[in-house]
């Protein structure tokens, strides 16, 4: 059984961010992600709230593999669990694997530096051939290559594909999905770099795949929990993203 990342979109109403960890909310989901974590088969736990959209959290579970989460999913206690998560949301959640190559996704998602990881979503064909996923896999990776000799501010960078079917946002027909998450220092770095001669002869890899129906990207900034300590919060981070979604709002993203 391959290891697995569960990747979890939670929508929340501003009144129950978590950031304090002394307020009702932040206590809340201190112990949801406690019980997340006292899960067999869980490694560890990666969360953040988007800069685009502060109101979705981001959640990166790493798993032994999927079946071991499938189990915590049929357990006696999931229920009341999902009704804890339920009681925090304000919309529908959103929940995928992804099978990222190597396992796990650390160091594109955390870093005891500054540190916001870049969020691409790929979408392709439902039927798309195990050559064609190799194909893209392959230019991926020489686009990080690039990426990881020309930038100025990149730390990692990691992908792979999602076990269960997507919806396409821009079409709302079920797709093969494609995550990819690159460690930059800061959003402004990633942006200052989609301006150089190097990304532009380069994102051809990304743009330019096979049977590409649609690309989406996000920043999140996220922070690592561990088994033991779930002190997983920054007083900086509503700043951080505030900051970072001013900066973003005057950008275009293509990448």
């Amino acid at each position: 059984m391959a290891p697995a990342t569960e990747i979890v979109f939670i929508p929340l109403s501003e009144e129950n961010y978590p950031d304090d960890v002394n307020s009702a909310p932040g206590k809340k989901f201190k112990d949801i992600l406690a019980t997340i974590l006292a899960q067999d088969g869980v490694q560890r736990l990666s969360w953040g709230r988007q800069v685009e959209t502060p109101g979705t959290l981001t959640m990166f579970i790493d798993w032994d593999s999927v079946d071991h989460h499938k189990k915590f999913m049929s357990t006696e206690a999931y229920g009341p669990f999902m009704q804890e998560v339920g009681s925090m949301v304000s919309g529908d959640l959103g929940m995928y694997h992804v099978h990222f190559d190597p396992h796990p996704p650390t160091k594109a998602l955390v870093d005891t530096s500054a540190h916001v990881t870049e969020f691409i979503t790929a979408y392709f064909p439902k039927g798309y051939s195990a050559e064609d996923q190799k194909t893209f896999t392959d230019s991926m990776n020489k686009f990080v290559d690039v990426v990881g000799s020309t930038a100025d501010g990149f730390k990692a960078a990691i992908g792979g594909f999602v076990e269960e079917e997507l919806i396409d946002p821009k079409s709302s027909e079920p797709c093969l999905g494609y995550v990819a998450l690159i460690g930059w220092t800061s959003v402004e770095a990633h942006l200052k770099y989609r301006e150089t001669r190097a990304f532009k002869d380069n994102i051809h890899y990304l743009r330019g795949a096979k049977d590409l129906k649609n690309v989406a990207v996000f920043h999140v900034p996220a922070k690592e929990v561990q088994k033991g300590s779930l002190w997983g919060w920054s007083v900086f981070e509503p700043y951080y993203i505030e900051t970072y979604r001013n900066i973003y709002s005057k950008t275009l993203l293509r990448s």
